[in-house]
């Protein structure tokens, strides 16, 4: 149960009115958080918040809520919220175009290449680690080409693979083997491709017109009896994945293309671009010819078993790239905030409301401008700590803002948490973990640091 503060009294359950509700586990501890479709259907988040102090127990802190109102909208155009994501991006060390041999690439600084590897890490662990029977493959970038399926020779800067199918399939027999001839199973590998030519349509759409991306696919060899239930159970569980990362997980939508002309069934996931709704994973299901194929290349049986018979798998393949995954949720937590810091006077600041598990840092420490030396000492254990206890953490020992203004800094950054020490810390071991998404300003003891923010991490 929820408590309060030092005299222990229990804080009753908060009842929020219709369309309110807190939006951290512990009902009572957080300002009301409201979301709204505003006239012209742009979602706006408003926040309220009390100067009241509550804690959570078994934690011992306290939450201090200062009177203030804050708006949260996406800007109306479209081409204005590209715009004012790109310059965030190149500001803020996450990604920015580069102009090369008359082609433009993207470059992923150092916050961008932690996102990336956040998001291929939950992705590899939600398509392999957690599945049973689906293994991970690598293969030389020549081995994804459909040239050597010909015959033809390889040349350097020749034959460039579009996917990674043709490298998955290569590896079909030889793990067909190792689970003794037994269907079904998986193949998932993500490296290197190049898409193909870009339409004028294209050309202006950011990380989602690179001509260079991380492909993230799968195969799956499925009997043909099961084949119709495992392409519904894995649009399923793919949508559930892309929902489960997003602020706004309605901006996710499935569409099924197989009434198109579309050869084999297939389903597109797609996301409300800034230009448009467009595809972020395609699903596809194929019958046995392309095994056939395979079979007839290479003189090896594709036969698998499933159960007592004998059968050609079909083929269940998903395909998304990762720098399509990083743009669509840069776009889903870029967010503008009005803070209305007093009655004549509105500050707007951009917040990246990344999702805990993708942002690239967790927790900022902020020593404070012109700190002591034994307030550094602490932040620098702090940090030190918290580095040790596997938690992402963003430490800038010698600052040059206030806090105030590294919070505006960091919340661009798409820092979940920050932490603050002053001179009480030094002789009560208190200091004050800041949450992005609702400001609230926690006391939490330093040895219960790690504990606190690891609890809040799983939550999300």
């Amino acid at each position: 149960p929820a408590r309060w503060g030092p005299r222990s009294r229990r804080c009753p359950r908060s009842t929020f009115p219709a369309g309110w509700y807190s939006p951290i586990r512990g009902d009572g501890l957080q300002p009301a958080f409201q979301r709204q479709i505003s006239a012209d259907h742009q979602p706006t988040w408003t926040i309220t918040g009390d100067n009241e102090t509550c804690g959570i127990e078994g934690f011992q802190v306290s939450a201090k809520l200062h009177r203030t109102t804050i708006t949260m909208h996406s800007p109306k155009s479209g081409a204005l919220l590209l715009d004012l994501l790109v310059a965030l991006c190149k500001a803020r060390g996450y990604v920015y175009a580069v102009e090369t041999a008359g082609q433009t690439v993207y470059n992923f600084g150092p916050l961008g290449a932690e996102l990336r590897r956040n998001l291929q890490a939950e992705w590899w662990h939600s398509v392999v680690t957690t599945q049973e029977n689906v293994f991970g493959v690598e293969n030389s970038i020549y081995q994804n080409s459909a040239a050597l399926d010909c015959g033809e020779a390889v040349k350097e800067g020749m034959h460039l693979p579009p996917s990674l199918k043709h490298g998955i399939l290569s590896h079909y027999h030889s793990t067909l083997q190792l689970l003794n001839n037994k269907l079904p199973f998986g193949l998932a590998e993500v490296g290197r491709c190049f898409p193909g030519s870009l339409t004028s349509l294209d050309v202006n759409r950011f990380l989602y017109s690179a001509s260079e991306m991380t492909a993230m696919s799968t195969l799956f060899f499925i009997p043909p009896k099961k084949s119709s239930a495992w392409f519904d159970m894995l649009q399923r569980q793919r949508m559930q994945w892309w929902r489960k990362f997003a602020s706004s997980p309605s901006s996710f939508s499935v569409i099924d293309t197989s009434d198109t002309d579309v050869a084999h069934p297939t389903v597109n996931i797609q996301f409300a671009f800034p230009w448009g709704v467009n595809t972020v994973e395609k699903i596809t299901l194929r019958d046995e010819s392309e095994m056939l194929a395979l079979e007839k290349r290479t003189g090896l049986s594709c036969q698998g078993k499933d159960g007592r018979r004998t059968v050609v798998p079909h083929l269940l393949e998903t395909e998304t790239h990762l720098e399509w995954a990083c743009l669509a949720y840069l776009l889903d937590g870029f967010t503008q905030v009005t803070r209305a810091e007093t009655r004549s006077r509105e500050v707007l600041r951009n917040v990246l409301r990344l999702h805990c598990r993708l942002a690239p840092y967790k927790v900022a420490v902020l020593p404070g401008r012109r700190t002591e030396s034994q307030l550094r000492e602490i932040t620098d254990y702090i940090a030190r700590d918290l580095r040790t206890a596997g938690i992402p953490c963003w430490y800038s020992a010698d600052p040059q803002h206030s806090n105030e203004q590294q919070y505006i800094w960091y919340d661009a950054m798409g820092v979940p948490f920050s932490v603050a020490v002053n001179e009480g810390t030094v002789k009560t071991g208190i200091t004050l973990v800041r949450n992005r998404d609702t400001t609230v300003r926690e006391q939490v003891h330093i040895t219960q640091l790690q504990h606190m923010l690891h609890k809040y991490m799983q939550a999300y």
